[in-house]
């Protein structure tokens, strides 16, 4: 069904007793720009984003979520500006002080530049690291009220969605977290934007679609799947300039990712392999199955949601219902939960897995809230309305600012000990950052500390097997500490 014939189709159903905007695609609520009712709703949101908790995003790299990618991916930042985008292979291959490399490049380059963007601001280098997560997280606050104003759907139900989905944990803690399915959302909002002005007659200029398409590649692999899905989706609705427009963008972002890759292993992948065979559980170790990661997942939004568990998901399905969101929502919500069934494994280890449910869940919120607006104006009750959507999500969002979520306390006790680790004094001539955290030998998994120190953490077993003049970092009471080593020379 074409979109002229099929809005032609509604006007002719539309019924009197529907209020202005609430389900009439081609109703007041989407001519021009979002009404007062959304944008107050996203400034509330900004407000708490950016306000509750502000030192948060100024807080010392440590062992969380947050401290690790904002770490992670800052060390590679800063790598490509004070090495050169060459020695340092945008990013993916690191030095420290003595010359020891490490080499990650296990996602797309686009962060990595985003975080070199960002260590030439001025400003504390904490705060600078979580920037590019920031203004990603803005930019998709943006995007989404844009999207919802042109899906057709009543300002107060738009209004419902978007504090649905965003006035949450899950927007409020991962929101500021340099990470690459983080930053992701940004093109993959703006690729359904332009998608959802096309379904409406609005033909974006293809140069658009295709750099979007390309960001979303050369960002995180999640976001070139959805690519790839939206393409196909836009072949299936026969536009076929748009389809070839977006996965063209998705097959040139995905081939420089792949060649970069091969410049920065110097044509041996295998580490990469390896790393995605364990977050697929296809690996030797840490194997879980699909019903252990869907526990897993519930228990985390139920923390990040305050709706809680699965519920989440159901209410973003509930996009599904509506003919003008189906489209958004099927490929939307389809990328973000086989994502995590194929990597099931990342799923289970990291609560924010799936963060891009953003996209989705208020589309399916405000589509349940239109549905409540027309069945109140049926039964002559529209005074009614802006209650019933106020009360309950004034009462959420004040549970959401007052109760932290685990990982808020997780991101407080990791910033504790990134500050204790940011000041600890290297003895000039240590080559490595000796601690007792567990393994032996080199470990990947202290970017934070390795940040700080410029040094490669290394694993030993306490200070009898470090040398004398050079320290070792130990866990004692909660605090970190810089014992001195007692192996003699």
């Amino acid at each position: 069904m074409t979109p002229g014939r099929d809005d032609a189709r509604h006007r002719m159903t539309a019924t009197s007793a529907r209020p202005s905007g609430a389900g009439n695609p081609d109703g007041r609520a989407e001519r021009g720009r979002p009404g007062p009712l959304l944008w107050i709703a996203a400034a509330a949101t900004v407000l708490v984003f950016l306000g509750r908790d502000a030192h948060r995003l100024s807080a010392p790299f440590g062992p969380s979520h947050d401290g690790f990618n904002a770490a992670l991916f800052m060390t590679g930042g800063r790598a490509i500006v004070e090495e050169g985008p060459i020695e340092s292979r945008l990013g993916a291959s690191s030095r420290t002080l003595f010359g020891d490399r490490v080499v990650y490049a296990h996602h797309p380059p686009l962060i990595y530049l985003a975080s070199a963007l960002a260590f030439t601001l001025p400003g504390p280098v904490e705060a600078r690291a979580r920037l590019p997560a920031v203004v990603s997280g803005l930019a998709v606050l943006f995007f989404t009220v844009i999207l919802l104003h042109h899906s057709g759907l009543g300002p107060g139900a738009a209004a419902v969605g978007l504090l649905f989905a965003f006035g949450t944990p899950m927007f409020f803690v991962f929101g500021a977290m340099t990470e690459p399915d983080v930053l992701g959302l940004a093109p993959m909002t703006g690729l359904t934007l332009l998608w959802q002005r096309s379904r409406r007659g609005v033909d974006a200029p293809l140069w658009a679609l295709g750099s979007a398409a390309a960001a979303g590649a050369l960002t995180s692999w999640q976001a070139s799947l959805f690519s790839a899905l939206v393409g196909t989706a836009l072949l299936l609705e026969r536009r076929r300039s748009a389809a070839a427009a977006v996965l063209l963008g998705t097959a040139v972002g995905a081939v420089l990712t792949g060649l970069w890759m091969l410049w920065a292993y110097q044509g041996d992948v295998r580490e990469f392999i390896e790393r995605a065979r364990l977050r697929a559980g296809a690996g030797d170790s840490d194997r879980v199955s699909i019903l252990q990661a869907a526990r897993q997942q519930l228990r985390y939004l139920r923390d990040l949601f305050p709706v809680g568990s699965w519920l989440v998901v159901a209410v973003a399905g509930l996009g599904l219902l509506d003919r003008r969101t189906r489209p958004l929502v099927a490929v939307s919500l389809g990328t973000v939960l086989g994502y995590a069934v194929v990597f099931k494994n990342g799923a289970y280890d990291h609560s924010y897995w799936l963060y891009c449910l953003l996209l989705p869940l208020p589309l399916g919120a405000a589509v349940a809230a239109d549905a409540v607006s027309r069945w109140l104006a049926r039964h002559r009750l529209p005074r009614l309305a802006p209650a019933a959507f106020a009360a309950p999500l004034v009462v959420a969002l004040a549970l959401t600012v007052w109760r932290p979520s685990n990982d808020q306390g997780q991101n407080r006790i990791g910033a504790a000990l990134g500050a204790q680790a940011r000041a600890i004094d290297w003895p000039g001539g240590q080559r490595y950052a000796y601690h007792t955290f567990g393994g032996d030998g080199y470990t990947d998994l202290l970017p934070w500390l390795r940040f700080y120190a410029r040094r490669e953490p290394f694993g030993i077993d306490g200070p009898a097997s470090v040398p004398q003049g050079q320290v070792v970092l130990r866990l004692v009471d909660g605090r970190l500490r810089a014992d001195p080593g007692e192996r003699q020379p």
